[in-house]
């Protein structure tokens, strides 16, 4: 049964009502519903083998524990909480965990309810060299792998789901998730498998740990990054990715050039935009900002530093709203079918729009929406289960 309103004035009114209802409420991912986090540092994941920070021969390496940053709301009670690594920018010669950017970052995602980590990787790039480039970027790769295996290992420890890990990248930080998400051993670089004075590198999975895990993110967020190959994408590799680019970027092209826009011996890259097109083409969902007239970084950081950058600026905000939107699109419930009315796996704010419209009679529901809508299951769609549902896409 309905509850039924007649007058056209009133079922307007109780519109107004239901959905300033149901739009002030503050959404756990979207919104920071925490007002305090908690910072555990120097947690090790891994431990593999460095480059001095100034080398010669990539043989000369020691082995160094890697670490990561953990924030995480105070007092959550959220057993299986989704997690967003942060890697920062430095073009893998500088840069670590404590970047400004990354701290901020961690931050208002611990706030948002996830579980945030700015990771540590290691670093050494030869700017002369085009294959020190293609194995900075190959170590950076087996780090990403390192701390997933090892997040998944351990995530009962850090109450995380293990099927829920996203890869958040500032420039160098890109470059680690994009070829993370879409390069296997069998793509490897040649360059990876060493010379006289470059030991073989190994298998992506080779280093950090031995955990026997699946090191692909389950989406991605790329903030001026590139790949060194479009080859490496192919259909059936379903990692979502945002991508964030300035269109006068002159350190990593938004199209195809070289970084720093210096004909040296670094090897050319794919920018957002053509990797964005690639995707596309593997039907691999994907989402592209490009702003004319802005430069690498243009949330206002220069290499994670707001206070060299000048930031943050107007464009932070619109970079984090739209790719917290955008992970959370990745984030269904699939075995939460009450509240899903349009059966997209997701239960959102569509959903409360078409139970206010069945309450209203605006719209009439088949019997698998009524029962599907009717959330405390009392054969009656009312305000009642406009809060339930509220509250169970609040978490």
């Amino acid at each position: 049964m309905f509850v039924f309103f007649k007058d056209i004035k009133m079922k307007k009114y109780l519109l107004f009502i239901l959905l300033t209802i149901a739009f002030s409420q503050e959404v756990r991912f979207i919104d920071e519903i925490f007002d305090q986090i908690q910072t555990t540092e120097d947690i090790v994941y891994g431990n593999a083998p460095d480059l001095p920070f100034l080398f010669i021969i990539e043989s000369n390496t020691n082995d160094i524990d890697l670490h990561m940053d953990v924030y995480e709301p105070l007092d959550d009670t959220m057993i299986d909480r989704p997690v967003i690594i942060f890697a920062h920018s430095g073009s893998f010669f500088i840069g670590n965990k404590t970047a400004q950017d990354m701290v901020a970052l961690s931050e208002t995602a611990a706030k948002r309810g996830y579980v945030a980590i700015s990771m540590e990787y290691r670093l050494g790039l030869n700017i002369l060299s085009s294959d020190s480039g293609e194995r900075a970027v190959f170590r950076s790769v087996q780090d990403g792998s390192a701390l997933i295996r090892y997040l998944r290992e351990y995530h009962d420890l850090f109450n995380i789901d293990p099927d829920k890990i996203f890869i958040w990248g500032s420039s160098a930080g890109s470059f680690m998730g994009l070829h993370l998400s879409y390069c296997d051993d069998s793509e490897r670089p040649l360059s990876t498998y060493g010379s006289t004075f470059s030991p073989d590198l190994g298998c992506i999975n080779c280093e950090g740990n031995s955990f026997n895990h699946n090191h692909k993110p389950n989406a991605l967020i790329s903030t001026w990054g590139g790949m060194g190959d479009l080859d490496y994408i192919d259909a059936g590799e379903n990692v979502p990715t945002a991508f964030f680019h300035g269109k006068s970027d002159i350190i990593v092209p938004y199209d195809y050039g070289f970084p720093f826009t210096l004909n040296i011996t670094l090897p050319q890259v794919y920018g957002s935009e053509l990797i964005s097109e690639k995707l596309t083409l593997m039907d691999i969902d994907n989402l592209l900002v490009l702003e004319d007239g802005k430069g690498h970084e243009y949330y206002g950081t220069l290499n994670g530093n707001f206070f060299l950058g000048g930031g943050p600026n107007d464009y932070w905000e619109q970079i984090t709203d739209t790719a917290f939107n955008f992970l959370y699109n990745y984030l269904d419930n699939n075995d939460a079918l009450v509240g899903d009315i349009n059966n997209d796996n997701l239960t959102n704010i569509q959903d409360i729009v078409i139970l206010v419209n069945f309450i209203l009679e605006l719209e009439f529901p088949s019997p698998q929406e009524f029962t599907i809508a009717d959330i405390n299951s009392d054969n009656i769609l009312n305000v009642l289960d406009i809060l339930l549902l509220v509250n169970q896409i609040i978490g």
